[in-house]
């Protein structure tokens, strides 16, 4: 987490001798999460649930206004959200026959996305905007079941995105929506070797922006995101007993919640 935080570091550095066309935001983060796995027959074989109070986090960013011009204008942004906390595991052991439910406890977990954002803004009529964009980016996320089994879910992904947004006044309002693909998915885990490759990790997001100008240099925020993420079951991979492992496939349902203050320079 250290080297993103000097990559956000220096991102900021090089944009401080840009008057006028800096915003610097901190943002705290509540996250619900419903992540399920399943078997070749689509039973459900474990899952994972948190309400809103059990997963915070807070984020930080910077962004840039390229130009400006007519109404358009282009951004560049930066960010780093770090969540963490404990969800509700229902489960069962891997050796039993019991099946989903026998198996009740709690996951520590830690979240990590640090994300490179481009978006053009197009005006469409008055106070009303067009946006369009893409994003670059790593996700990481550590699920320790217990101290014994650790699993870490890595990759980087590329995200198309459009929005719509609307100013009125000192309100601006925004709809946004845009599209994961996550490149060479891999997660590892405790006593096991070599990673496991993911079919697939691919996240579809709505988001929902409100913000109000305190002032011509501040700003505050709230917003929410759904996220409806799909992951595809990995090759199969041998423990050092010679026994073969998959990871299964998945899918995650999550919600969040922001409240960020914007700065504006």
């Amino acid at each position: 987490m250290r080297k993103y935080f000097l990559i956000l570091l220096g991102f900021v550095s090089i944009l401080s001798a840009q008057e006028g066309k800096i915003a610097l935001k901190t943002s705290l983060i509540a996250m619900s999460m419903d992540y399920r796995e399943y078997d070749d027959n689509s039973q459900i074989l474990d899952s994972e649930k948190s309400d809103f109070s059990q997963m915070v986090g807070v984020g930080v960013g910077a962004s840039y206004l390229l130009n400006a011009a007519n109404g358009n204008y282009a951004l560049l942004e930066l960010t780093m959200e770090f969540l963490s906390g404990k969800t509700d595991y229902v489960g069962a052991y891997l050796s039993s026959n019991a099946g989903y439910g026998s198996l009740l406890g709690s996951t520590n977990n830690t979240i990590l996305n640090i994300e490179a954002n481009y978006m053009y803004a197009q005006t469409l009529w008055e106070n009303v905007h067009f946006l369009y964009g893409a994003a670059f980016g790593q996700r990481s996320w550590k699920r320790e079941l217990s101290q014994s089994q650790v699993e870490v879910y890595k990759w980087v992904y590329g995200e198309p995105k459009i929005a719509l947004q609307y100013q009125l006044d000192k309100m601006e309002l925004r709809l946004m929506s845009g599209y994961k693909y996550g490149i060479h998915p891999k997660m590892s885990a405790t006593g096991i070797a070599n990673d496991f490759n993911l079919g697939a990790a691919n996240t579809l997001e709505i988001s929902f922006h409100a913000t109000y100008a305190l002032s011509k240099t501040r700003e505050i925020g709230c917003s929410y995101k759904y996220e409806n993420q799909s992951i595809q079951k990995s090759n199969v991979v041998y423990g050092s007993d010679g026994t073969g492992y998959l990871e299964p496939d998945s899918t995650a349902n999550n919600q969040y919640i922001r409240v960020t203050m914007v700065f504006k320079y």
